[in-house]
């Protein structure tokens, strides 16, 4: 427009300009406008018939932009000039019919070139439209798209409620093994079936059983979880285990129908986190089934076991303290912050495979704190309850007391370096399978009518060591060398307590990623005291290789 403005400008001076024909030269109307520009002429004769005039410092600016007002005060002087021609005025310097006719041609011209571009113009606006309505199409295509994914997306995840995210994520992983036992006298009824004890991997001492089976090949765990947040206070979980072995005491040789699923739930629970939703900084309420909260290894995930299996006075077979309570039912309490931890937890204390049966409610706290660059943390537990009963007989079955405190320490001074920790001591008014302190448990009925007997006020003891070092633990394939001790002890004091009811057990061995999510476990557990009945048979220490490939998702 600006440059239309101007050639129009330049093209009216000119025309006027060539009318006039001045007798003398005229002084320069403008300092900014030498003689020798181009456009001199034009601007004198203008400025000489009063259209034009400078700015207030007397300069033409001929390189400024003509701003409407000026261009409007330009127009109304010519206009202004033609009505006088018109009425017969004078004019100085004159201005003739001739320049009026010059005047006209190139109005007639402009209009001209004024219907092209109008033209020009239309067509663009035209083609927007048409544009506009294309875009308009494609962003409803869009839209429609988004919805019906939105609604393959609910019919998937099958979650319901205003609000709702409607996603869930899939984790998991698998546990492939060979398990192989140290040469040992196969026909003598004093060894170990095998070291894990009651079941593959569950435990792995104190068994007391004749048979032959020194190895195996076993599925220990394989793992699916379901995890998803309805809202931004409400999650939950689901995790599957499809392993085979329902029955978390049941030994290969009697994986039969009535031990053996093809499916069992580990956990299943809800959580509420007040506030913004986030855990580390409001309290959170869990209801159902989920990880037992005492200690570090025990609600710790085996996905990230260094050892093989957990050490047995924390191992959930039946050997442990926590027989079948890696996961239990009932509601927990969380809170503190990200360095400090807080949970309250009541629980049936009877684990994943059946309600409450000491008719009583088990209570379990744990403090853990966790330094800002995560190279200590300390923890301490506490849990108040009883041991499960399976009989109503007499009300022995009804008040077998188990109170643990526990403390553990996790220390990694550098990225290479981990030395891991981990006591428990208490009351726990069951002496499992080595109840007669004068009779032999060697056989296998014997064991069976002799376990679970109660032992009022029998105080336990255990503890672990874990140490190892990784080489390249950032890399593609980090390669760890690790060894443990543990120690449980089922007797240290009470009702017959006795030595010989004491396990010690050092293992040994590497663990070699493969990549991201395939890992390689090479583990050897050798035992240097195996728990007995005083004055049996001291039974073989039969050592346990496991070879292990674990895929994580």
């Amino acid at each position: 427009m600006h440059t239309l403005i101007g050639i129009s400008a330049l093209a009216l001076g000119g025309t006027l300009a060539a009318g006039v024909r001045p007798a003398q030269a005229q002084a320069a109307a403008f300092p900014d406008v030498p003689e020798n520009h181009w456009a001199y002429t034009a601007v004198q004769s203008l400025a000489d018939k009063g259209l034009v005039k400078g700015y207030p410092n007397g300069q033409f600016l001929g390189n400024r932009a003509l701003t409407r007002y000026e261009f409007a005060t330009v127009v109304d002087r010519l206009l202004q000039t033609i009505a006088d021609i018109k009425s017969g005025a004078p004019q100085t310097p004159a201005v003739t019919q001739d320049d009026l006719n010059k005047i006209q041609v190139l109005v007639d011209s402009f209009k001209t070139e004024l219907t092209a571009i109008q033209s020009d113009v239309t067509k663009a606006q035209a083609d927007i439209t048409t544009l506009r309505g294309q875009v308009e199409d494609l962003r409803q295509d869009v839209l429609d798209t988004k919805d019906l994914a939105n609604k393959a997306q609910d019919t998937a995840n099958n979650s319901y409620g205003v609000g709702a995210k409607r996603k869930f994520q899939i984790s998991g992983y698998i546990q492939a093994r060979y398990f192989a036992a140290d040469e040992h006298n196969q026909t003598s009824a004093d060894h170990l079936k095998f070291p894990y004890g009651k079941a593959p991997g569950n435990s792995y001492n104190g068994d007391y059983a004749s048979g032959s089976n020194g190895g195996s090949f076993v599925i220990r765990r394989s793992r699916l979880k379901f995890t998803g947040q309805l809202t931004q206070n409400t999650r939950y979980a689901i995790q599957l285990d499809a392993s085979g072995f329902a029955n978390p005491t049941a030994t290969p040789s009697n994986s039969n129908s009535a031990n053996n699923s093809a499916v069992s739930v580990r956990e299943g629970y809800v959580n509420y986190t007040f506030g913004n939703g986030d855990p580390l900084k409001n309290i959170g309420i869990t209801a159902g089934m989920f990880s037992t909260p005492f200690g570090y290894i025990l609600p710790l995930s085996t996905a990230n076991h260094i050892q093989a299996e957990r050490p047995l006075a924390f191992n959930e077979g039946g050997q442990g303290l926590f027989s079948g309570q890696d996961y239990d039912r009932g509601v927990q309490v969380t809170g503190g912050s990200a360095s400090l931890r807080l949970t309250a937890a009541l629980i049936n204390g009877t684990g994943q495979v059946s309600n409450d049966t000491d008719r009583q409610v088990d209570q379990v706290y744990r403090a853990a704190y966790q330094t800002g660059d995560k190279k200590l943390g300390i923890g301490v537990s506490y849990y108040n309850g009883h041991v499960p009963d399976y009989s109503d007989v007499g009300p022995a079955y009804q008040s077998r007391k188990k109170e643990l405190t526990g403390a553990d320490v996790q220390y990694n001074p550098t990225a290479n370096i981990f030395v891991n920790g981990e006591y428990v001591a208490g009351k726990f008014e069951q002496r499992t399978y080595f109840a007669n302190p004068a009779g032999s448990l060697l056989n296998q009925s014997t064991l069976a009518l002799s376990s679970n007997v109660y032992a009022p006020g029998n105080k336990v003891e255990g503890y672990y060591a874990l140490g190892g070092y990784t080489f390249s633990p950032a890399g593609a394939h980090p390669l760890t060398f690790a060894v443990n001790y543990d120690e449980f002890n089922r007797a240290k004091s009470g009702a017959g307590s006795d030595s010989s009811y004491t396990d010690q057990n050092l293992g040994f061995g590497a663990l070699y990623g493969l990549d991201k999510a395939t890992r390689l476990r090479l583990w050897y557990t050798k035992p240097s005291k195996v728990a007995h009945a005083p004055s049996s048979v001291n039974p073989e220490k039969v050592g346990l290789f496991v070879s292990e490939l674990q895929v994580k998702f």
